[in-house]
C-alpha cells in the first residue's frame, strides 16, 4: 500500500540519502535519521508502518530499535545486515545490504504486505 510510513535509521547521511530516496520513489512517506536517540523519540511520539535499522550500528543500538517498534504498537523491524544476519535480534525481516536498494525496496513490501494480511 502506497503512503505507509517508514522509518528509517542509518547511520551515515549519504547511505540514509540515499535510502530515504529510494523508499519515496517506491511510494512510502518516509522519516529518516542517523541518530539512534532521534530515532527513539521518533517512535515515542508518531506511529510507523514499519521501522528500517541499519547493518552498520552496534548489536546493542539494533537490539534497543527493535524492541523499541515493538513495544510501539508492534511495529515491524526490517534489519539491514552486513556480512552476518544478526538472527539473535528479534527483526521481522531482514536483508542484506550487498542487496542493495531493489533488495530493500522489495524486503519492506513483502514485509508490509505480510503485515497487512496478518492486521486484516
Amino acid at each position: 500500500m502506497r503512503g505507509q510510513k517508514v522509518l528509517c535509521v542509518s547511520s551515515d547521511i549519504t547511505v540514509s540519502n540515499i535510502r530515504c530516496a529510494a523508499l519515496k520513489q517506491a511510494g512510502y512517506a518516509v522519516t529518516a535519521t542517523i541518530h539512534v536517540e532521534e530515532a527513539l523519540e521518533l517512535l515515542s511520539r508518531q506511529t510507523f508502518d514499519l521501522v528500517i535499522v541499519g547493518h552498520r550500528f552496534s548489536k546493542a543500538d539494533k537490539d534497543l530499535l527493535t524492541v523499541e517498534a515493538e513495544e510501539k504498537e508492534n511495529t515491524p523491524v526490517l534489519l539491514v545486515c552486513g556480512a552476518f544476519a544478526d538472527k539473535d535480534i528479534p527483526a521481522e525481516g531482514r536483508v542484506y545490504a550487498l542487496e542493495g536498494m531493489e533488495g530493500l525496496i522489495t524486503a519492506a513490501a513483502n514485509l508490509l504486505s505480510r503485515e497487512l494480511v496478518v492486521a486484516g
